[in-house]
């Protein structure tokens, strides 16, 4: 009992460093400059009085078309400055923390959300699954379209950014003084126990194991030391004393008041034991069938002996056996681990987490970028795989060519007013044509293959169009992925493809990265 007692005071002792190092921001003075933006309110409800005023209004939970939204949910009340305040922040996805209002218990719900939700995660763009409050963001419209999982859109969007490894900035709305002198500057009711129990699924991801432990840790941090405190009277009470002054900084900090500093102690068991008696919702990822493969030639899959437990989660279980096929880009994609047991679904979780993941998502999200920016009335996507970009690109004219019936299959599902053809980049259809997606691909072929490649869809591109082409530079992942999972990928920098490039008679006016140097996207035009 004395050895778990000192455990327990060493994970209090980890909570109150944790507390120390708070990252959170406050909002900034307002500056004058803000963009149009549109009040978006998902629950319905009167517009708040805002300077300069949305340019328009939109209720109801489908998300408005318009580039800047502002969103607020039921009951939250907002200064007057609150646009000026995010434009000042100076973030695309700016997440504003709202001081709760509510009963102790409400008040309890509240405080252990946001603890689970790691707040001191959404500053950290190395971690995916960092997200942010969902009730007063200030956040791109493009956002909103980014694949990811939840059923809330704000955090869906935040999530998604967090995968593509594009940062959330929090800050913080409660501990500011209103501008007419009335409580804090934005605060909202704290969430009842109803509603955090309908909304727990979603947060906790539908892991199984995540949420054991959700419902296991706070009545063993909590109540352990009590039952402790009469067989190692030391170390409980140190562990009580140092829960009781992180609960005292955290009332401080947050705005949560005093009482539930001590009444948290029993509290937060009674929520994780009533917690339990919900059970999270099936994960919809289902475990993936093996459908039928690119030629090997195109994904770089081989065959791969060894760790059978790999083939218990889904991305291993088809890269194992496609490389880098359609069904398993999609995958990486949609970010949602699935397993046919606990151990491949943490595998999963780790291999969608890894770097090499992120970048890919961060690929896709350039991708969309840069081809929106330049408007074309006509597309060709060759390979297209499951051709997500070119459906978030919107073409008037979409041609989507690829050996894969998977890929193909996927891309005709998500562009219904498309031409998807059987074909490769030789066999593709004239053109011209305004944009030219060459994405994914490169990484698998020579340099020679690579430029024949270039130099056939220069030949299909407008004398104005561009081309988008993407390059995978040299990251410690890929000895990983051909020793785990008989991936063989070609490492290529952006400056080699550059190279390539300007062989087949393109001149590079952009190029893109991740934050972490990984994927590129380079933007070509023809020479004359």
């Amino acid at each position: 009992m004395s050895v778990i007692a000192w455990l327990l005071a060493a994970a209090f002792a980890l909570v109150l460093l944790s507390t120390a190092r708070w990252p959170l921001r406050r909002l900034p003075p307002p500056v004058p400059a803000v963009p149009d933006f549109t009040l978006w309110l998902p629950e319905g409800g009167d517009a708040p009085a805002l300077s300069p005023a949305p340019a328009a209004v939109h209720r109801g939970p489908v998300p408005p078309d318009a580039d800047r939204l502002l969103v607020l949910g039921r009951g939250v009340r907002v200064p007057v400055d609150l646009p000026g305040r995010l434009a000042a922040c100076g973030g695309d996805f700016v997440s504003v923390l709202p001081r709760p209002v509510g009963g102790l218990v409400a008040q309890a719900v509240e405080r252990w959300r946001r603890d689970f939700a790691g707040l001191a995660r959404v500053v950290d763009v190395r971690d995916p699954a960092g997200w942010a409050d969902g009730r007063c963001a200030w956040l791109r419209r493009a956002d909103l379209d980014l694949p990811a999982a939840g059923d809330d859109p704000v955090l869906r969007a935040a999530r998604a950014r967090k995968a593509h490894g594009l940062p959330v900035d929090l800050r913080e709305g409660g501990g500011l003084p209103h501008p007419d002198g009335d409580g804090a500057a934005v605060t909202a009711p704290a969430r009842t126990f109803a509603d955090h129990v309908a909304g727990a699924a979603d947060q906790l991801d539908r892991d199984p194991l995540v949420w054991a432990l959700v419902v296991a840790v706070p009545p063993l941090l909590c109540l352990g030391p009590l039952v402790a405190l009469p067989f190692a009277p030391t170390p409980a009470a140190i562990a009580l004393g140092l829960g009781t002054l992180a609960r005292l900084m955290l009332a401080v900090r947050d705005d949560f008041g005093l009482p539930l500093a001590l009444a948290g102690w029993l509290l937060e068991p009674a929520l994780a034991l009533g917690l339990a008696r919900a059970r999270p919702r099936a994960n919809p990822q289902e475990f993936p069938a093996l459908p039928e493969g690119a030629p090997p030639a195109l994904t770089a899959a081989r065959p791969t002996e060894g760790r059978p437990w790999l083939d218990d989660a889904g991305v291993p279980f088809l890269a194992r056996r496609l490389g880098g096929a359609a069904p398993v880009m999609e995958r990486i994609y949609a970010n949602r681990p699935a397993g046919r047991t606990t151990r491949g679904l943490l595998a999963d979780r780790v291999a969608l987490a890894s770097p090499a993941s992120r970048a890919v998502r961060h690929r896709r999200l350039a991708t969309i970028d840069a081809g929106r920016a330049l408007a074309p009335a006509s597309l060709l996507s060759v390979p297209c795989g499951g051709a997500g970009d070119a459906a978030a690109i919107a073409a008037p004219r979409t041609v989507l060519v690829d050996p894969d019936p998977a890929a193909r299959a996927l891309a005709a599902a998500r562009c219904p007013g498309a031409e998807v053809l059987d074909g490769t980049v030789e066999r593709a259809p004239d053109g011209p044509f305004d944009l030219v997606l060459y994405v994914g691909l490169s990484e698998y072929l020579d340099d020679a293959a690579v430029v024949a490649h270039l130099r056939a869809l220069r030949a299909r591109l407008a004398p104005d169009g561009a081309l988008l082409a993407t390059t995978t530079a040299e990251h410690p992942q890929r000895n990983a992925m051909r020793a785990w999972l008989g991936w063989e990928t070609r490492a290529r920098s952006p400056d080699a493809l550059t190279t390539l490039l300007d062989n087949a008679g393109f001149a590079v006016t952009r190029r893109v990265a991740d934050p972490l140097g990984i994927q590129w996207v380079l933007t070509a035009r023809p020479r004359s």
